[in-house]
């Protein structure tokens, strides 16, 4: 059971380097997969997140709190931490976390200097590392887009550019997931009385086609997400002047616990009173379009009928000087544990295989 918790906790804060939200969710069911996903049309809440990344990876410096809750087991977990970033496409952040499940204490760390990303989780005793030389990541790329490019293989309607070790790790990697594994709408609403965008995103169906064959299953795990809510700050938070244009909440539903109508008629939960509190979703009190039935559903028929997985929070945001970049290096003081270089995962997306002599500079 503490394990099963564990890595629950960890998983949708952890997911950045496990390959996509519901892999991550479900990493004691499978193994990556090498299927490729096809790419979506861009809409516009697909640029307002292109738009995000942008703000994150290329913004200012400035430093965070984060809050997370994960409902599991009929239990919810707690956990508490701080994110920094010197910004200005340095790729260099440092997340770092706590999570209490009433067993013991789980930590997760992502830290970036901008040239290698390295993550450290340790549920209970154990520990694991993963490391991504993005250094190298974005030298490789390059070297292969440009040989590309001179064949015109370049898109001008690619996304802007970004290298590739910025999209690594922390809310880019979060938010470039989502933009790519989900259909996603866009609304707008309120936090708290702040303007906000509201980005909501079901799974997209030839993902969860691809999930389910990972899974070995016909039948989608319970605690697997197929619905996120990103909150989008519209303007500068009153007190701090900052802000605007970065994330402020993600929500991670999972499928509906019941059908949503049957014979044509809407079907309620008998566990309607189970969720969280109402308090948790005031932010998402607008109509939501679930892909799954003919018609809209309010927010609080997705509520009665879908469970809230996790709730991931990032406040106080204030900007900061850049931090020098000691701050950004990971200290492995672990040197026991043997680590998991994720690189070649990486590239894969680009779809560039890595030599022999490259694979051997990863082992390094």
């Amino acid at each position: 059971m503490r394990k099963t918790l564990g890595k629950l906790a960890f998983c949708l804060v952890g997911c950045f380097f496990l390959g996509g939200i519901a892999t991550a969710v479900c990493n004691d069911i499978a193994s990556n997969s090498t299927t490729s996903i096809e790419p979506k049309t861009n809409g516009p809440a697909d640029r307002l997140i292109s738009q995000t990344i942008q703000r994150v990876a290329q913004g200012p410096a400035f430093d965070a709190k984060v809050r997370q809750r994960v409902w599991v087991s009929g239990r919810e977990i707690l956990g508490v931490g701080t994110y920094e970033q010197a910004g200005q496409g340095s790729g260099q952040f440092n997340l770092q976390v706590t999570m209490l499940d009433g067993d013991g204490k789980h930590t997760l760390q992502q830290v970036s200097d901008g040239r290698l990303a390295w993550t450290r989780e340790q549920i209970g005793e154990q520990i694991t590392l993963r490391r991504v030389d993005v250094g190298r990541l974005d030298q490789w790329v390059n070297d292969s887009l440009a040989s590309l490019f001179g064949r015109g293989s370049l898109s001008s309607t690619s996304p802007a550019a970004l290298k590739p070790s910025v999209r690594v790790g922390a809310w880019t990697e979060m938010l470039d997931t989502i933009a790519s594994e989900h259909d996603l709408t866009l609304q707008s609403g309120q936090l708290e009385g702040r303007d906000v965008w509201i980005v909501k995103g079901t799974l997209r169906d030839d993902v969860r086609a691809q999930r389910l064959q990972e899974f070995g299953t016909t039948t989608w795990p319970e605690l697997c997400p197929t619905q996120v809510v990103v909150l989008i700050a519209r303007s500068n938070d009153p007190e701090s002047d900052f802000g605007k244009g970065l994330p402020l909440r993600i929500e991670y539903w999972g499928d509906p616990a019941m059908p949503s109508s049957v014979d044509g008629k809407k079907v309620l939960s008998a566990s309607d009173d189970a969720g969280p509190n109402d308090a948790d979703i005031n932010a998402s009190e607008a109509s939501v379009v679930d892909d799954s039935t003919v018609e809209p559903r309010t927010s609080s028929q997705r509520m009665l009928n879908c469970p809230l997985i996790s709730l991931i929070e990032l406040y106080s945001l204030r900007p900061i000087s850049p931090p020098p970049i000691g701050r950004f290096r990971f200290e492995n003081q672990d040197l026991d544990v043997e680590f998991t270089n994720e690189t070649d995962r990486y590239l894969s997306r680009y779809g560039i295989a890595i030599t022999e002599r490259q694979s051997r500079l990863l082992r390094r």
